[in-house]
């Protein structure tokens, strides 16, 4: 029987359970213990994370009193994002520290960044007097977003990503946490501040501390600061249509950038060879966004390598399209080149980068949602909460009971549809996740404004608050 009373003390005792017991605890006691510890954590943090802090003192809350109050002091998406791109371009790195001070409960006070020639020096500065870690996007919307998270959420990213492929009630499950099996991913760089790079080094150092060789991945590179931040920029003048005065700094960037686009061919052989030719008949786990899987597949066609891994192997697959446009024919790509049929041996799940708490997919087409995460449901256009109860579909709130060095509140840019009441025929207790995702933006023209629940300018203030 599952101690609820460890689950109330502290929440990381969620990740000390089998995934089959996670989803075998009635949801009624699920709701207790989050909104237990979301009112704690409202209390621990409004003193101490200033954006909270002010965001709370606009909306007039002073206590939590229900999963609504989610609708008013989680943070938009774009949030972390939101210094001033002046302030990146022109090095006042000074200014940077303060806006992202806001957000974390590590004091970076005192810490001299005065020095600092780059983004990258900059966080290299940050990262050698406190615990902070900071997380990056890819910028595809042509703005990096940077998650304040440390040294102490670390711990619990690596725990949801052995829970992606761990067996769970009906799934077959793959051993991540011994670091025995071949991990590969056909990301372009190894080491890096974006997620994925974070994820390599937590792999390569706590899994597989011992055989670090084992994460196999398609380029061997560093992906650091500048180079995303580059690349957003970019996107973001093409997008508006105008021309960029680049800097010294970003025009040997961009060439050493050119020199390894140049080397993308032998990129992919030595992956073909390390990740296919090298591990036929080994069980494996592959972990891909379907647009790399779709031209991992069509990689080894050109080169005429057909995947033959152990059957007991495992293809995890997440992200959505970001921009990119499928032929029809793609999944006969990949299942003439791969050794599963599609859903036979894949895994899928849904998260973002601002939760732990991602929820996977099951057989029956649902994503079920790991409960150490708060999901509610927001109307796009009012803010308003949405019914805990029946089919609702709406803008995503998450709430990630874990950090606790930064409030984890976040208004999502995802508009899903939940049935709170469960009836999935897998057996998992709790509401389920539909499949039919959207990108409010796409549906709003690209321009997705959120809005507060309670105070409309709210939000705008909070921007103005950590901008200084």
């Amino acid at each position: 029987m599952t101690d609820l009373q460890a689950l109330y003390s502290n929440p990381v005792n969620f990740t000390k359970l089998s995934t089959a017991e996670l989803f075998a605890i009635d949801f009624d006691e699920i709701e207790k213990i989050q909104l237990h510890h979301f009112k704690r954590r409202f209390r621990e943090f409004k003193g101490k994370i200033a954006a909270l802090g002010r965001l709370a003192e606009d909306v007039e809350i002073d206590e939590i009193t229900s999963f609504d109050d989610l609708a008013s002091v989680a943070f938009p998406h774009t949030m972390y994002k939101s210094y001033s791109v002046a302030d990146v371009d022109n090095g006042r790195w000074e200014r940077m520290t303060q806006w992202l001070q806001a957000f974390t409960a590590h004091d970076l006070s005192g810490i001299d960044v005065s020095g600092c020639a780059s983004m990258d020096e900059w966080m290299d500065a940050l990262e050698a007097k406190t615990p902070l870690r900071p997380s990056l996007s890819s910028g595809t919307s042509g703005k990096i977003s940077i998650w304040p998270r440390s040294t102490i959420e670390e711990v619990y990213f690596i725990e949801y990503i052995y829970r992606l492929v761990e067996e769970a009630v009906d799934l077959p499950g793959f051993p991540l946490r011994d670091g025995k099996l071949p991990y590969l991913c056909a990301w372009p760089a190894a080491y890096g501040r974006h997620n994925y790079p974070i994820m390599f080094r937590l792999l390569r150092d706590k899994a597989y501390a011992e055989h670090p060789e084992r994460v196999i991945t398609l380029g061997d590179a560093f992906m650091g600061a500048g180079e995303l931040w580059l690349a957003g920029k970019l996107r973001r003048a093409e997008s508006l249509g105008e021309k960029i005065e680049l800097t010294e700094r970003e025009k040997i960037l961009i060439e050493k950038i050119k020199a390894q686009e140049t080397k993308s061919d032998a990129l992919w052989d030595g992956f073909i060879d390390r990740a296919v030719i090298q591990q036929r008949g080994k069980r494996v786990l592959l972990f891909s966004f379907w647009i790399q899987l779709y031209q991992f597949a069509q990689k080894c066609a050109e080169r005429g390598v057909k995947i033959e891994w152990s059957p007991d192997s495992v293809i995890y697959v997440t992200g959505g399209t970001k921009g990119f446009t499928f032929p029809d024919n793609f999944m006969d790509v990949i299942n003439a080149t791969c050794p599963f049929t599609y859903p036979d041996r894949y895994r899928e799940g849904y998260g973002m980068s601002e939760t732990t708490a991602i929820a996977i997919l099951c057989p029956q087409g649902h994503y079920h949602p790991l409960p150490w995460g708060i999901k509610h449901l927001t109307d796009p256009d009012t803010g308003k909460s949405l019914p805990r109860k029946g089919v609702q579909r709406g803008r995503l709130m998450v709430f990630d009971l874990l950090p606790t060095t930064y409030w984890s509140g976040t208004a999502s840019g995802d508009e899903v549809t939940i049935d709170w009441d469960g009836s999935c025929g897998c057996g998992r207790k709790g509401p389920v996740i539909h499949k039919s995702i959207a990108r409010l933006a796409d549906r709003r023209g690209g321009d997705d404004k959120i809005t507060c629940a309670r105070t409309p300018d709210a939000y705008r203030n909070l921007e103005e608050f950590v901008l200084g």
